[in-house]
């Protein structure tokens, strides 16, 4: 049946009538929905009615915060973080969403993440408190996470509010101008309180950071002074690197992968600390025969291998002339003859000592060759024993940290961990942190 014009009329109307309630409703009317829902603990639908509210007003960061709350509750913390991460791309001026990121990214151990948005509320944020708040959070997070070095800016904010000075912000100072070679500036922070700071548990870190400063410039009795005077179990343990034993360990391991110079650093400190550690002085004197001037002693090597012609004879002679060079720190030439060393005779080139050294070689020439490749495949040798494995773990690791590939050089460490390697394997991987966080912060000042 044709309708007539009337009926149509009446009929449009009428459907309008059904459908304008909804599309009058405001967001605050659906977050009274929401807000009854949540009391009555129905997430789900009340999740429904922040999404109509945030419709209704798609630039109101509080209902993006509120469904993040309800996510929240119902323990979806990675829904919880892209509604907040979508709230300050709608609001970017909701401070309360940028401090929860922070919270959340601090909880899930990604601290990168959890700096950058608290930054980011301390820049949105105009209360002065709350912006000092936030930069305690990044500086104890940067703390947790090993990544003292990048504390100086957030250290300068804090000092720039010309709030009340605070042990803690000193304390966080004194660990970045350690951790950044200048312990100079950390013992002139560190002496300024470290006199009202009792030596009882829970104060360990702050004794730490001034010891560490007077030890790294060599005041070693006045280092122990401070170690004796808090006796926790807790400052036990973390001054044990500035123990004799210690760095005598690390001149023992230095020396067995021949890294000459690196070892003499460790009996320097070591005797630098305890001046009649016995077995230092021991070890010193090889360091010396190792170190005298070999000029003349090659020169006559030289000499002799030219005149040298039994094949044998001029082999042995070849090896000695290549381990003269590298003690003399001449890796180039080291390196040539003991190449030569193992074309000589079939079996010198099984000769797994002086694989060992060409590798060595290679660490000092800064490149990676034949010997190193060989060295790995050694490794895997079942008749190598574990010392002798860590030790070319160890070599291998030193190589790579050389050229700069620090990930490959942290893998070759931790096959090296253990026995008598543990504490330079440690020495290393922190060594390797300081020159990525070193890389990491030239590349943010480009």
């Amino acid at each position: 049946m044709k309708l007539s014009k009337f009926h149509i009329i009446l009929k449009l109307v009428c459907s309008l009538l059904v459908v304008s309630p909804a599309f009058s409703q405001s967001a605050a009317d659906y977050l009274e929905k929401a807000d009854f829902l949540l009391a009555n603990n129905r997430y789900n639908e009340a999740l429904d009615m922040l999404d109509q509210a945030i419709n209704a007003s798609p630039n109101d960061g509080s209902i993006y915060f509120k469904k993040a709350n309800t996510y929240l509750a119902v323990t979806k913390f990675g829904d919880a973080i892209q509604t907040l991460e979508a709230c300050v791309k709608a609001d970017p001026g909701f401070f309360r969403a940028y401090e929860m990121l922070g919270d959340l990214y601090s909880q899930r151990k990604q601290p990168i993440k959890a700096v950058e948005f608290y930054d980011l509320a301390y820049q949105k944020d105009g209360a002065i408190e709350q912006k000092y708040l936030y930069k305690l959070k990044i500086l104890d997070i940067l703390d947790q996470a090993n990544r003292h070095r990048f504390s100086k800016k957030h250290i300068d904010d804090v000092r720039k509010l010309n709030l009340t000075e605070s042990f803690d912000l000193d304390y966080y100072e004194s660990m970045y101008w350690n951790e950044m070679g200048h312990p100079e500036k950390a013992e002139e922070l560190m002496a300024n309180i470290i006199g009202d700071i009792e030596p009882l548990s829970g104060n360990e870190r702050y004794y730490y950071q001034y010891v560490w400063a007077l030890f790294e410039q060599a005041k070693y009795a006045e280092a122990k002074e401070w170690m004796d005077k808090i006796t926790t179990s807790e400052a036990e343990s973390m001054f044990m690197i500035f123990q004799e034993d210690y760095y005598f360990n690390l001149a023992q391991t230095y020396f067995t992968v021949m890294d000459y110079e690196k070892s003499q650093h460790m009996i320097d400190v070591t005797l630098g600390i305890n001046s009649s550690y016995i077995e230092a002085f021991d070890l010193q004197k090889q360091l010396a025969a190792i170190r005298t001037d070999k000029t003349k002693v090659i020169a006559a090597q030289d000499r002799a291998l030219m005149a040298e012609k039994d094949v044998k004879k001029r082999s042995a002679k070849l090896l000695d002339l290549a381990t003269l060079n590298y003690q003399a720190m001449d890796y180039a030439t080291a390196y040539i003859h003991m190449e030569e060393f193992q074309k000589a005779l079939p079996q010198n080139e099984r000769n797994i000592n002086v694989i060992f050294m060409k590798t060595m070689c290679e660490k000092n020439l800064s490149e990676i060759g034949v010997a190193t490749e060989k060295l790995k495949k050694v490794i895997h040798n079942p008749t190598i024993n574990p010392p002798t494995k860590a030790k070319y773990n160890f070599a291998i690791a030193l190589v790579y940290k050389e050229i700069g590939d620090y990930k490959t050089s942290e893998s070759f460490l931790k096959a090296a961990y253990g026995g008598s390697f543990k504490n330079a394997v440690r020495y290393e991987f922190a060594d390797i942190q300081k020159l990525k966080d070193i890389k990491e912060l030239e590349a943010l000042n480009k």
